[in-house]
């Protein structure tokens, strides 16, 4: 379910959200975009947890599908390589194309798909599975990154210098089933064009089939219990983000909070969805920086 967002431009001093703990926080003032959030959340059981990044981070966007064969072992590397580095490579994958289609009956009955994916899939112009975009830049003269490429790219965006700070907030509503997530972006530095905020949900540990070529990482043809990772369910926000400002523009040391409430689908284990927010440059349609954070459904 996803709400109409509309853009507010404002200067107010938040009230304290009061953590499952009972601690309070003391928000400064900040510049808030908002949008249709319910009136009675005060009176509401809630469960709330946060990270704060300040240093760059690096999005990884999968293409992939469960009758991939070279897929299964391209997205364990790429999780091998966010794991190697204290899991400043954010990854979601993205089930699209030939090889995500699925059958009537059988082993590869579940669709992974979503229409947000598929989107992104079809304006990339990706050529086949596996490939990604990785921070959506172009290297030799194309955003799509095919694997042998996947862990040169990563590691040139890594060196960049970090341009913005991220807190970003889950506070978890059982009785609702929903989620409200504040994402508060900081620029450390002067920047030229317009920035918008992206915001996605994905599915973590997924357990379905996949086709798989590779005996050494497991069972072939057909590996019946795979673990399928962080699969894109949703745009929470517009596709292509919503401007952190009224009109996009960014002033450093000003803190930028957006906030959107979201419901998951009941399908899904919200347990185990994840939160991906990231910072997009309108005019290149690069990504700046990108944080995740988990979805707290108990203490």
């Amino acid at each position: 379910m996803k709400l109409h967002i509309f853009q507010l431009f404002l200067l107010f001093t938040l009230l304290a959200f009061s953590w499952s703990a009972c601690d309070k926080i003391d928000e400064p003032l900040k510049v808030i975009t908002t949008q249709e959030i319910p009136d009675d959340l005060a009176d509401t059981l809630f469960y709330v947890d946060s990270i704060f990044v300040d240093q760059k981070q690096v999005l990884l966007e999968e293409f992939t599908g469960h009758k991939c064969v070279n897929c299964p072992e391209q997205s364990i590397a790429a999780h091998e390589l966010a794991e190697e580095n204290d899991h400043r490579l954010i990854i979601y994958s993205i089930h699209a194309g030939f090889y995500a289609e699925v059958d009537e009956t059988g082993d590869y009955t579940t669709d992974h798909r979503c229409q947000d994916g598929i989107k992104i899939f079809q304006d990339f112009q990706e050529p086949f599975n596996p490939t990604a975009t990785i921070d959506r830049v172009a290297y030799s003269g194309s955003p799509v990154i095919f694997p042998n490429q996947w862990e040169t790219v990563f590691y040139d965006e890594l060196a960049k210098d970090n341009v913005a700070n991220v807190l970003l907030k889950n506070y978890w509503y059982p009785n609702l089933e929903s989620v409200l997530i504040e994402v508060s972006t900081t620029f450390t530095q002067s920047l030229e064009g317009t920035y918008y905020l992206v915001v996605m949900i994905a599915e973590d540990h997924v357990t379905a089939a996949q086709k798989n070529n590779n005996p050494a990482i497991g069972p072939t043809p057909d590996w019946l219990d795979f673990d399928h990772r962080n699969i894109l369910r949703d745009a929470i926000s517009p596709l292509y983000g919503t401007p952190l400002s009224v009109d996009g523009s960014i002033t450093p040391n000003i803190e930028y909070t957006n906030s959107f409430f979201y419901a998951p689908d009941e399908n899904w284990e919200t347990a185990n969805c994840k939160i991906i927010a990231y910072i997009l440059h309108e005019e290149t349609g690069e990504v700046v920086q990108v944080a995740e954070l988990g979805i707290k459904t108990s203490d």
